[in-house]
């Protein structure tokens, strides 16, 4: 896969479904800056009218040190927001969207798509402290449903600590992918963003895993 190839794009690809892009990479400090610099220039406010991505945040957190040459790098993640997978295709084509600065500016690139469920944006001027992915797999037919429709009712209830939230999906192999994406404004005070919010809906995924970034402030 080259670093501009969207990777799954074909799993789950909607015409019409806002998408969920999620970009994995890693890098220097310095790295992260430069990516920074760019988004903020090139993808700041009104992105979307503009052919990017309707909101994207940046975040990091650092790397597990594996060997030489990874000592002081960060695991960075974008996560953006588009109105179809349409758009998303456009916006890379003309270089306006964050997949085309991660892949300057970062390496081992992994990207994922999710199709949209739900999503939750209350309004804040504020930028996020935190990102949280929480995504879970299954192998059994119609649990993802159960487990979306679960998520939709509870994210809602969640305090105003959290800024924005999407419930998404996604086919891998034989599995289904259902993901938890959420900014945070403020840490909260009843939950820790490191561990599972609703351990009965954890505990029905095949296999499930939390990952929290600190936000990089680019919008």
């Amino acid at each position: 896969m080259s670093a501009t190839d969207p990777g799954d794009w074909a799993d789950g690809r909607a015409e019409g479904h806002v998408i969920l892009r999620v970009i994995r990479g890693r890098g220097s400090r310095a790295d992260v800056a430069s990516l920074r610099a760019a988004l903020d220039a090139e993808l700041g406010r009104g992105a979307g009218e503009r052919g990017g991505p309707e909101r994207f945040h940046v975040a990091t957190r650092d790397a597990p040190v594996a060997g030489a040459g990874t000592d002081g790098e960060l695991d960075a993640v974008i996560v953006s927001h588009w109105r179809s997978a349409e758009a998303a295709a456009e916006g890379d084509a003309a270089n306006r969207s964050p997949l085309t600065f991660a892949a300057r500016h970062l390496h081992a690139l992994e990207v994922a798509h999710f199709e949209v469920d739900e999503s939750i944006r209350r309004d804040s001027h504020e930028q996020p402290l935190a990102i949280r992915l929480a995504t879970g797999r299954f192998s059994r037919p119609g649990a993802d449903a159960e487990m979306q429709n679960l998520l939709r009712q509870r994210a809602p209830l969640i305090g105003d600590e959290m800024a924005e939230a999407w419930v998404g999906r996604r086919l891998v192999d034989r599995a289904v992918e259902v993901t938890f994406v959420s900014a945070w404004r403020r840490l909260p005070a009843d939950r820790r963003l490191d561990e599972a919010f609703w351990p009965d809906i954890a505990l029905r995924y095949d296999h499930f895993i939390v990952e929290v970034y600190a936000a990089v402030g680019v919008e």
